[in-house]
């Protein structure tokens, strides 16, 4: 299987390893994100496909915000 190549900015790299304890890994975190946005893209979808990813990014962090706020 051949693995994929992507770069990512330093600076993106640099907030990630901020994040990261001990035995955590970039791949699994990064791979842990991927999963988590399909599942909400295919939740919002059903909302308005003609959102930017700007949008979608607001409207979820807005969605989680309300519901830490409920509880």
């Amino acid at each position: 299987m051949v693995q994929p190549s992507f770069n990512m900015e330093q600076e993106l790299l640099d907030e990630l390893d901020s994040t990261l304890s001990y035995g955590d890994s970039r791949s699994g975190w990064v791979r842990d994100a991927i999963k988590l946005k399909l599942e909400v893209l295919e939740e919002i979808e059903e909302l308005d496909r003609e959102m930017t990813d700007e949008e979608r990014r607001e409207f979820v962090v807005e969605a989680v915000r309300e519901a830490v706020d409920e509880e």
